[in-house]
């Protein structure tokens, strides 16, 4: 395989693309942070006081400014440019139609019908801009697309999780649903959008005409339950919390000094398995004939895993089950990530060296390709710190219309 090249002058697959994003907290924010990685000119369009809301979400320490400057906007927006500009004001409206005339993308996540109500929705875009692609993120999807009776309920990456039947598969104690703990549905919306607008970028290429990419959250998230929505269809049952809807073994498991997942999925890895913890007549043995029964019989099973893991450590345990072929890891916490030799290798952790916090690492890219450079870890944008690049640059604004557009407290 050809290793990826790490010569930052090599062009970007989206380099010369520009996107207008109108975005808050995570789902928008990740889509437009892999834009941006990716090559594409990123204009965040903020509020003139306080900007994207993950600037001032705990935790938060105050800047030589004294204003906050949230840790959660140093997860979601390397490599952007910041542009204030009020949606309300008759000439925050014109100077955004203006950019949007000039963009490829615009990308938003406000509640659904907010853009249409200030003028600025896909329409009224389009009607300016036919070659724009329109990219919106909402709870429940907008009503010119497919319309809901969930309307514009606020929601937030947990109702995603709530409503698609997510947090019922975790394991738990009792019967309270149990939160997955991070923003799934959020990034998993991040994910769609850009997957949407990529295929949009794809077929403008081809009519010369945009489109409007709509992703709603619940839909997202319920596209992550769907093995569990199939067997249900099927069965008429719901598997037990934290149990895979149709194998055994495929969890956790304790070796003498610590925890191992195993993964067993299809007859053929069964077989290995079996042979590897030295219990060749599992294979014959009818409570275990395939993923199913396994399943059924899991309580048998798990006696047979862990009297052959009672003596051994992760490692020895490891080592056996991959010489089998039998997919298996270590259980890692979050510290091990920062010691993990495949993390290191694969640049999965970047470092900002952001003023306020320091050196802090975040997740890296993880879409690598052959003759495209590690993107640069460059610090999210100070609120309005592009103004008069962007004004200038895209619509040729000179010094004294930039003065005027601050002194109407436009921008």
């Amino acid at each position: 395989m050809e290793a990826a090249s790490h010569d930052p002058r090599v062009e970007r697959p989206l380099a010369g693309i520009r996107v207008l994003a109108v975005e808050n907290f995570i789902a928008a924010p990740f889509a437009t942070m892999w834009l941006a990685d990716a090559g594409a000119e990123v204009v965040k369009i903020e509020t003139r006081e306080g900007g994207d809301f993950s600037r001032s979400t705990s935790p938060v320490k105050p800047g030589v400014d004294g204003k906050p400057s949230g840790l959660a906007f140093l997860r979601t927006n390397r490599n952007k440019k910041s542009v204030t500009l009020d949606l309300k004001h008759a000439e925050g409206k014109r100077i955004f139609k203006a950019l949007a005339g000039e963009a490829d993308v615009v990308i938003e996540n406000l509640r659904p019908n907010v853009m249409d109500r200030l003028g600025l929705g896909y329409a009224e875009l389009s009607a300016l801009n036919p070659r724009l692609i329109y990219g919106a993120i909402s709870g429940f999807g907008h009503d010119d697309i497919a319309p809901g009776p969930f309307g514009d309920f606020p929601a937030f990456d947990i109702v995603g999780q709530a409503m698609s039947g997510l947090m019922y598969r975790p394991e738990r104690s009792g019967d309270r649903p149990t939160y997955l703990g991070f923003s799934l549905a959020d990034i998993e919306c991040g994910v769609l959008a850009l997957y949407g607008v990529v295929l949009a970028l794809l077929h403008r290429e081809r009519t010369g005409k945009g489109k409007k990419v709509d992703i709603a959250m619940y839909d997202a998230s319920l596209m992550l339950n769907e093995i569990s929505i199939a067997m249900y269809s099927a069965t008429k049952r719901t598997s037990p919390p934290g149990v895979h809807a149709v194998t055994a073994p495929f969890g956790t498991y304790r070796a003498r000094d610590g925890y191992i997942v195993i993964a067993v999925l299809g007859e053929h890895i069964w077989k290995r398995f079996a042979v590897a913890i030295g219990r060749p007549a599992l294979i014959d043995d009818p409570r275990f004939e395939d993923g199913m029964a396994r399943k059924r019989h899991v309580d048998a099973l798990n006696l047979e895993i862990d009297a052959w893991l009672g003596d051994k450590t992760r490692d020895a345990a490891l080592e056996a089950l991959r010489a089998a072929g039998v997919p298996c890891s270590t259980v890692n916490d979050v510290p091990d990530l920062f010691e993990c030799p495949h993390v290191a290798a694969r640049r999965m952790l970047m470092t900002l060296d952001d003023p306020v916090w320091g050196a802090i690492q975040v997740a890296g890219n993880p879409v690598k390709m052959s003759d495209v450079a590690e993107p640069e870890a460059k610090l999210p944008p100070r609120l309005g710190e592009h103004n008069g690049e962007v004004l200038r640059e895209w619509l040729g604004m000179s010094e004294a219309d930039i003065g005027e557009l601050e002194a109407q407290q436009a921008i």
